[in-house]
């Protein structure tokens, strides 16, 4: 009587086991995209980021007598000023699709601006979305720390712990 119980769940669970199994077949894997279909963002590469800030800047400036504006929360103003450089050793992939760079101007007045530009998309769609004054005439107002993968704003008297004389430690910029 045991035997003939113990066959009968095994023929139950086997015709359980193939019916469930025939019937996942209708949907055989080929039809959902496989890991290498799906789309992922394709880096940019940094003269893609240099690029896409130097139209920017253009862009802007062009609509605005060939000054680029950048508003200064600290000083309540908004800077008019001349591009001087792109920092091409400062342009860094914070994630998967975000960049960062640092580019300098000149104010009519001579004042230097260190700006931060944040940018968001992928090669040859990269578009600023945060435009940050981090230095003027040298000072920063800010540093960068990382955290786990991802950089954060510090102040500068959390990450600049050392005295003037001595170069601190903490990158100013993110770098990868």
């Amino acid at each position: 009587m045991h035997r003939l119980k113990l066959g009968v769940i095994l023929a139950v669970a086997f015709g359980l086991v193939l019916g469930f199994g025939l019937r996942a077949q209708e949907h055989p894997k080929q039809e959902h995209p496989k890991k290498e279909e799906h789309p992922t963002a394709k880096a940019a590469s940094t003269a893609d980021i240099d690029k896409a800030i130097r139209a920017h800047i253009d862009q802007t400036a062009k609509a605005n007598h060939g000054r680029f504006p950048v508003k200064d929360d600290v000083l309540k103003k908004t800077w008019a000023l001349a591009l001087e450089k792109v920092h091409t050793d400062k342009l860094t992939a914070l994630d998967a699709n975000t960049y960062f760079a640092c580019v300098d101007f000149k104010a009519d007045d001579g004042t230097a601006v260190d700006a931060d530009f944040y940018l968001k998309g992928e090669k040859g769609s990269l578009k600023v979305t945060d435009t940050t004054v981090h230095k003027i005439n040298g000072e920063p107002r800010f540093n960068y720390e990382k955290k786990g993968d991802y950089w954060e704003r510090v102040s500068t008297s959390k990450a600049q712990e050392h005295p003037k004389s001595e170069p601190p430690k903490k990158a100013e910029h993110p770098k990868e």
